[in-house]
């Protein structure tokens, strides 16, 4: 049975963005991507968390919080400063917005790491340790609520139960799937997968390149992340629909989110509970 998309009154419900908050990024990667911009403050690419925000806010005709976020990135960036406790530590950040404009962010410690890894995979960042990647064993049904970020989560919650993630510790993912079949994005993080060629390419008929890896389009029902965003601007992946009948159990694939970056995961299409392999959704 598909998961029903949830239903909120704006006073139900806030619009949310998560990014991580590390005093080492303007200087130790700040230059080293296409839009040096994104990377010029701590705030791990803060322009598209803003832009996300905002089509969050449109889409839900929000009018005072669009106000808020159509001010100067600048300013936006001096409200941010003034929750973080301690400039010279690392923050696991989650922006908070309800429909009257009114802003808070949760500012919580995180664990440090090699700033490398929130750049775009390669050879040069370290490799932290891969994650388990399930698939949900019942679809989604797309709505405003998977298509942006907000703490209407329920659809989501229930995906990492179902696949017996219970702890936020857990270097484990699953993947939302569409009642078509289609994979719409990861609970907690976007995916990428290696590109499907036809045989033809396969076998070298066609010399076209392109990027190695895809990430599912945003018309199977996912939201558009900052690093999906990012990933595709620097040309690390490009759009492809993705299906469960595509998956090959313990494939390598790549997982992004606004605090963790990049981490490398494999693909289970195993119940985690028992031993039988994970259906595709009904």
């Amino acid at each position: 049975m598909a998961s029903t998309p949830s239903t909120a009154s704006s006073d139900s419900f806030e619009i949310i963005s998560s990014l991580r908050y590390d005093p080492s990024i303007p200087h130790a990667i700040g230059e080293r991507t296409a839009e040096p911009h994104l990377l010029a403050t701590p705030y791990y690419l803060l322009p598209y968390h803003r832009d996300r925000l905002l089509n969050a806010a449109i889409c839900f005709n929000w009018t005072k919080a669009i106000e808020f976020l159509q001010q100067d990135l600048g300013q936006f960036t001096q409200i941010l400063d003034t929750f973080i406790p301690d400039k010279s530590e690392s923050w696991r950040l989650r922006i908070v917005i309800d429909s009257s404009g009114a802003c808070k962010v949760e500012a919580n410690p995180t664990a440090s790491m090699n700033p490398l890894n929130l750049l775009y995979p390669s050879q040069e960042m370290s490799q932290p340790n891969t994650w388990r990647v399930y698939v949900d064993s019942e679809p989604t049904t797309p709505s405003d609520f998977t298509m942006h970020k907000t703490t209407a989560r329920g659809d989501y919650t229930a995906a990492r139960h179902r696949s017996g993630i219970l702890s936020p510790q857990e270097q484990a993912e699953v993947l939302v799937v569409n009642p078509k079949g289609e994979v719409m994005e990861g609970s907690i993080t976007t995916p990428y997968f290696r590109r499907r060629r036809p045989r033809s390419e396969k076998d070298g008929a066609s010399k076209d390149a392109g990027p190695e890896w895809v990430t599912p389009p945003l018309l199977s029902g996912g939201n558009a992340g900052t690093t999906r965003r990012y990933a595709l601007t620097e040309g690390f992946c490009t759009e492809e629909v993705i299906t469960v009948a595509d998956l090959v159990d313990g494939e390598e694939c790549w997982l992004s989110n606004g605090v963790r970056g990049f981490i490398p995961g494999r693909i289970v299409l195993m119940d985690p509970k028992g031993p039988e392999r994970v259906p595709p959704p009904r």
